[in-house]
């Protein structure tokens, strides 16, 4: 390392003029960087369900669908004014862009339509197109269409006091942030006294986020701007606090150049994920500058003490940013692209703080002359100093024995905890806002109301034309066996336990309805037909004789090759999810009798979409924590030259993880009103826990192997790591945690609990790194210290 050192501050200038111009190159690419959400993004696009969902979007609707209930507080709806508003609703959604204009619900569109028989045939009569009742004559006889047909108990609730709009858009050419400015300001336009208009749908949600960036930002900010106040008090020195700050700065410069310069956008989701990268950068600066006044103390001169400083912290620092970058880069083996997109930018990022924390910074300071106020600072004993040098002292005695007896009783009671995670939402609504945000108040009022917020989409679908209405040995006007069978899945799934499905939905609910009509309303001839004369006679005439584009979501008419089933789930938590999806599998496995080439397609609409999402997660999480950890003992071995130091630099780690597992699923010990479960967000903020469990290990264990070169006694090695890289890690500590400490004011009940879990993380790792590490060296006095 010798020979490194001196190579770096020799060919200082040349090297520093080479990472101003990286650094330039960067800058310009940030020119492209672009903050919004690509909903492709967030799927597992090689898991079965969402292949599913990418074929029968255009068809039967996709994830993208938002609901809508206009809501009178008096009276009922059939009055003019709200019957007007339905109108003027529907009509602005018509207006706005990436909708899907054939998906488009409500009591005012012209395919909604009253059938009647007559002597000349059937009659369709549009329920309130194109025109809106404007007598009380007019008013009563809707009234009397409504409550006659399909259209009471799902577009008009049982009570007359809400009715349902839905729409779609396309997902290939939606934007977020103008949809959700469009619903947004419908929503405000047509509320009032009396009506409340309720908006929900993942649309919406994610327009939410998007309009949160610049709040979100702020934040962040301000955690930068306390930490650098932090920095400043610590050392009252300018220099000591803002060369951390400039280390953190170029490394962003490089690694949000880097994802501009791959063509990737930075999801609003995960903004949260650079800053802690960010912050990394600051805290292994702030190792360098500890150990640089150090050297200064010896040395007396600049140079020689960077010298020192790259001779002495480049294995343990560039371990240490080797461990931090397995631990996110093993993210990416979890098939979602915006995790596999943010892993590798970050990953990158925290590579360059190799070359900024551990070259670019001693370079710095070798221009720089002496501060004698920062080692004034570092001479001067302070209350920490003391605090950790008695800890150093009760570690080298008997009490590192308590601390190593206490491993196991941690592990044990971390398990308990942790194995009760839940993957996906905890909670109906999103899991993103607080329970007061208007987007979850929303939905629970529809939730309540009129449960269709959580389609699940499942397609029987042959391989060509007419095999919907082929059946081996009939015609095609003759066979009805698949409405059959759908008719007996339908009640099946109905018939769920838990209510946790709320009612399905098919092209086959309309086929009641044809004895219905021809016999004037009578209804002991509402029933669903037996013979496939009457199956095939009820399939034309939905898909034949109603309003063109009024029957998409259901089939796909002229081509008879597949039917969807909706299925209305009550809520996407958990374990809603595995019990009906655990549901269908029964069905299909032990019950079907669907027979090639009919077959039944999982799954789509936004239920099944989030299905995959959890199932993949399920499926990579632990998977990828097992190989990260793995990575980790690897890489402590090599570096370390002995197995012993990784499985002391491991087994912390294990152990704060568990535990932090136990604090997700508990919810911070119950302190927070909900667990915190792995999603698409709080999965990356997690595993970044990995790395920054093991840094701190790997500084203090790195500092003890030096020092007991020096004295040959093992407390006293203690003693000085202890005093030495344990006061920046809890300064670091205390820093990160005060910055984190602003996130609870976020719009995001995510960043804010995410703020609250990760400064307690850092706390476990701080104690990790001090207290088991060095209780491990105490204890066992591995021979690849002592030799």
């Amino acid at each position: 390392m010798q020979k490194l050192s001196d190579f770096i501050i020799e060919k200082r200038i040349s090297i520093l003029v080479i990472i101003t111009l990286i650094s330039l190159f960067f800058l310009y690419q940030l020119k492209g960087l672009e903050v919004y959400t690509k909903y492709a993004d967030l799927l597992p696009q090689g898991h079965e369900y969402i292949k599913v969902h990418n074929k029968i979007r255009s068809q039967f609707g996709g994830a993208n669908t938002v609901t809508m209930i206009l809501q009178v507080r008096e009276g009922d709806i059939f009055n003019q004014t709200t019957l007007q508003k339905i109108k003027d609703i529907t009509e602005e959604l018509y207006l706005i862009p990436a909708v899907d204009r054939f998906k488009i619900l409500s009591i005012a569109v012209n395919h909604m339509v009253d059938i009647k028989l007559t002597s000349g045939g059937y009659d369709f009569v549009p329920l309130m197109f194109p025109d809106v009742p404007k007598t009380e004559e007019e008013i009563e006889k809707l009234r009397e269409m409504v409550y006659g047909g399909f259209f009471y108990g799902s577009f008009v609730w049982f009570d007359s006091k809400k009715t349902l709009l839905t729409v779609d858009f396309f997902e290939d050419e939606i934007d977020y942030s103008v949809v959700f400015k469009e619903l947004r300001r419908i929503q405000d336009k047509y509320e009032d006294d009396n009506h409340i208009l309720a908006i929900n749908g993942e649309p919406l949600h994610l327009g939410y986020v998007d309009s949160y960036v610049w709040p979100v930002f702020r934040i962040l900010i301000i955690s930068f701007i306390i930490m650098f106040l932090l920095f400043y008090y610590w050392y009252r020195s300018l220099r000591a606090t803002v060369i951390p700050f400039l280390a953190a700065f170029v490394s962003g410069l490089w690694g949000l150049g880097f994802m501009c310069l791959l063509g990737y956008n930075l999801d609003p989701l995960i903004l949260v994920f650079p800053f802690l990268i960010a912050s990394r950068a600051a805290c292994h600066t702030v190792q360098i500058i500890k150990r640089y006044t150090e050297e200064c103390l010896v040395v007396k001169e600049g140079k020689g003490a960077c010298k020192k400083v790259i001779e002495s912290m480049f294995v343990p620092g560039f371990t240490a940013i080797t461990t931090d970058a397995m631990g996110i880069i093993l993210i990416a083996l979890t098939p979602i692209q915006i995790l596999q997109k943010i892993t590798l930018s970050c990953t990158f990022w925290c590579i360059a703080q190799v070359i900024v924390a551990i070259i670019l910074v001693p370079i710095i300071l070798s221009f720089l002359p002496i501060s004698p106020r920062l080692l004034k600072k570092f001479e001067r004993k302070g209350f920490t100093d003391k605090v950790l040098l008695k800890v150093g002292s009760l570690i080298g005695g008997r009490g590192s024995l308590v601390v190593f007896a206490m491993v196991p009783i941690l592990i044990i009671f971390g398990y308990l905890g942790a194995r009760t995670i839940q993957i996906g939402d905890a909670v109906p609504g999103s899991s993103l806002f607080w329970p007061w945000h208007r987007y979850n108040q929303d939905g629970f009022r529809i939730a309540f109301s009129m449960p269709i917020l959580s389609p699940l989409y499942i397609v029987l679908e042959g391989e060509k034309q007419y095999d919907l209405v082929s059946c081996p040995g009939k015609t095609r006007e003759m066979c009805g066996e698949n409405f059959t069978e759908m008719y007996h899945f339908e009640r099946f799934m109905r018939d769920t336990p838990g209510r946790l499905v709320m009612f399905t939905n098919s092209v086959i609910g309309r086929f009641p309805s044809g004895g219905w009509v021809a016999h004037e309303g009578d209804p002991n001839w509402h029933f669903f037909p037996t013979n496939d004369r009457a199956l095939i006679y009820g399939y034309r005439r939905f898909t034949q004789m109603g309003i063109p584009g009024s029957s998409d979501r259901f089939c796909d008419a002229g081509e008879d090759t597949a039917a969807n089933i909706i299925i209305y789930c009550r809520d996407k938590m958990t374990p809603t999810i595995k019990t009906v999806m655990a549901r269908v599998n029964e069905y299909i496995e032990k019950h079907s009798k669907l027979e090639p080439p009919m077959e039944y397609k999982l799954a789509g609409g936004a239920f099944g979409v989030q299905a995959a999402v959890n199932e993949v997660i399920e499926k990579y999480h632990f998977r990828t924590l097992g190989w990260a950890l793995l990575a980790i003992f690897i890489i402590c071995w090599i570096m370390f030259r002995s197995i012993v130091a990784a499985f002391m630099l491991t087994i912390p780690l294990i152990v704060s993880n568990l535990i932090a597992f136990s604090m997700m699923a508990t919810g911070m010990f119950y302190l927070l009103p909900v667990p915190i479960t792995i999603t698409l967000s709080t999965l990356p903020v997690s595993a970044v826990g990995i790395g920054l469990g093991v840094d701190y290990g790997i500084y203090m264990l790195g500092r003890i192997l030096e020092e007991y070169k020096i004295s040959q006694d093992m407390k006293k090695a203690i003693e000085v790591t202890m005093a030495s890289v344990g006061e920046p890690v809890v300064f670091t500590t205390v820093a990160m945690t005060g910055g984190l400490i602003f996130w609870v004011f976020s719009p995001l009940m995510f960043q804010a609990t995410m703020g609250f879990f990760l400064a307690t993380i850092l706390l476990l790792n701080m104690l990790g790194g001090l207290l088991l590490v060095t209780s491990f060296v105490a204890v066992l006095k591995p021979r690849f210290i002592v030799g």
